[in-house]
């Protein structure tokens, strides 16, 4: 099934900039409350939307490294020629090449359901996250509306759910994070956890 969902994901990076971009992506990382300077990992990244909503609280000492395991999606993002204190990667969140104790932020937007192994891509987050550091999971359009529209396009994705905030909460905890926010809202969803 992992090698059907990468093809239905490469397909879709050509379309995915044909979206507008959503007015809530800026809250993702209102909430996140980033520090300047800080090294941030943004997981499942697609074509980079989040990328310069992240850069204006990051300041020019900061770092990005955005990672998606769908190649098209990378070659994508780096068309738009970001800044230099940002990289683009085709990694897959369950197994990283990156050290220890590595970033300050993990933020995870519009990408937590199609984890394939839910346990294992947060063991790894809490691998490579500083301590004190925080993992995000976001998806700025809200729980109900990614669930049926993963629901009505079928196939690969069809199963691909976001959790009830609490529920994300609960699964923060049994990976040593502890939940900092939980805002569930019918148009944004958010879940936060700091790593202890």
């Amino acid at each position: 099934m992992q090698n059907h969902k990468l093809e239905f994901f490469n397909k879709f990076a050509e379309d995915l900039d044909s979206y507008p971009a959503h007015k809530n992506l800026g809250r993702v990382i209102k909430e996140t409350n980033i520090k300047k300077g800080s090294c941030i990992c943004d997981v499942g990244t697609g074509t980079g939307v989040l990328i310069p909503y992240i850069l204006k609280k990051l300041g020019e000492k900061g770092r990005v490294i955005a990672i998606d395991y769908s190649p098209a999606m990378i070659d994508k993002a780096k068309t738009k020629h970001y800044l230099k204190n940002v990289e683009f990667l085709v990694v897959d969140i369950h197994k990283t090449m990156f050290p220890d104790e590595y970033f300050d932020y993990v933020i995870a937007n519009a990408c937590f359901p199609h984890f394939e192994k839910k346990n294992v891509a947060l063991k790894e987050i809490h691998r490579i996250l500083k301590k004190n550091g925080m993992v995000v999971i976001s998806h700025p359009t809200g729980r109900d509306f990614v669930n049926k529209i993963h629901h009505n396009t079928g196939g690969y994705i069809k199963k691909d759910i976001v959790p009830e905030g609490i529920t994300l909460a609960n699964l923060l905890k049994k990976h040593c994070f502890h939940p900092e926010k939980i805002i569930d809202e019918p148009d944004f969803y958010f879940v936060s956890g700091k790593k202890l």
